[in-house]
């Protein structure tokens, strides 16, 4: 089963303080190099003001999904299913070439027979023996060596037994089945090819369209505002059929890259047509949050995670200055760390640029 939580991006109106500093030039085409080969780049400052924060975009994933792939290697004797069949759990998705399994179960089941033979064959020699002794007609040392005939005649049979189990558990793992109810997704092999249990090869992948859920990425600012069992209104992109959604579990854990926590929630009642694993939703947080700080437009900002950083412009030059920050929105970030209100950020022109290059300021 695929661990893919996405970015969230939070709808935000700014409001700016009185006191800001700086302006956000509007955009422009790139500015061309000067003749002394100095590139010009747009800068803005970052501006002090606060977001409220109402909406959260979630994505639709399925609780029980899976790339399936065999337990043994071997040549893929036959394919049952196709893309879009739905299936049950334990039902049969694929066989590999299983001839010399199968063969090696019947060797099994003859060898369990022939130790039954043994065990029967010794049960009567012991009882015999036995009423020999009762005449003094066998001595000791004889009905000694019958029974540990019999008890050897009785592991034999446990071992055979064991060996058709095992033969046919091996035979067993020549079929790929289905962990769970779900729908086949993805076929990545053929009958035909070889494949291998190590390094394994993915050949089905199946989801359980069923079990859809919904992650959120909520900035830990405003997590606290959502409870599990909260209820929110949710529509979804790009059909806008409206739904329902519960908070099931609220993460305890903030994401380092972009100082986020995974929240998942439930879709209430039946699910829309279109609410696909995959497919995409806007949410409305069931209370008003909101955050202050220092914005600066989503196209400062370059890398993610531990690797974000924005560009800043010092007297002539161009300045790599790692960030930490807070996506609330498609156009806007909001900077946890790394620069100050006075500095100048790039926004527009740094691309294909390192830290160091000589750049100049453009109006």
């Amino acid at each position: 089963m695929r661990k893919n939580v996405i970015a969230s991006a939070f709808a935000a109106v700014i409001v700016l303080s009185a006191s800001a500093c700086g302006r956000h030039d509007k955009a422009s085409l790139p500015v061309e190099a000067s003749a002394a080969g100095v590139i010009g780049v747009k800068v803005v400052k970052p501006q002090a003001g606060e977001a409220a924060l109402t909406r959260a975009t979630a994505e639709l994933r399925a609780r029980h999904e899976a790339v399936l792939s065999p337990e043994v290697s071997g040549r893929i004797a036959r394919t049952f299913v196709d893309i879009g069949d739905r299936v049950k759990k334990g039902q049969a998705l694929l066989e590999l070439s299983s001839s010399t399994p199968a063969l090696q179960i019947e060797q099994a089941k003859a060898a369990k027979a022939m130790a039954e033979a043994n065990l029967k064959a010794a049960e009567t020699e012991h009882a015999r023996t036995l009423e020999l002794q009762k005449g003094d007609a066998a001595p000791q040392a004889v009905v000694d060596k019958v029974t540990t005939g019999l008890e050897l005649a009785r592991v034999g049979l446990q071992q055979a037994t064991v060996a058709v189990a095992m033969a046919e558990d091996f035979y067993a793992k020549h079929f790929v089945r289905a962990p769970f109810d779900g729908v086949v997704t993805a076929r990545y092999k053929s009958p035909g090819e070889f494949v291998t249990s190590m390094p394994a090869t993915p050949v089905l992948g199946v989801v359980d369209v069923g079990s859809v859920e919904l992650r959120i990425a909520v900035p830990e600012t405003i997590v606290d505002v959502l409870k599990a069992g909260a209820d929110l209104d949710g529509v979804l992109s790009p059909s806008g059929k409206p739904f329902k959604a519960r908070v099931r579990v609220v993460g305890t854990v903030v994401e380092a890259g972009n100082r986020t926590v995974d929240v998942r929630a439930d879709v209430v009642g039946k699910l829309p047509a279109e609410a696909r694993p995959g497919a995409m939703a806007e949410l409305t947080l069931g209370v008003k949050g909101s955050v202050s700080g220092l914005f600066v437009p989503a196209d400062a900002i370059h890398g993610q995670g531990a690797d974000t950083f924005v560009f800043a412009v010092e007297g002539d030059k161009l300045r790599r200055r790692a960030v930490q920050v807070e996506r609330l929105n498609p156009g806007q970030v909001r900077i946890l760390s790394g620069i100050g209100a006075d500095e100048l950020v790039v926004v527009e022109g740094a691309a294909g640029l390192s830290d160091g290059a000589s750049v100049r300021v453009s109006e």
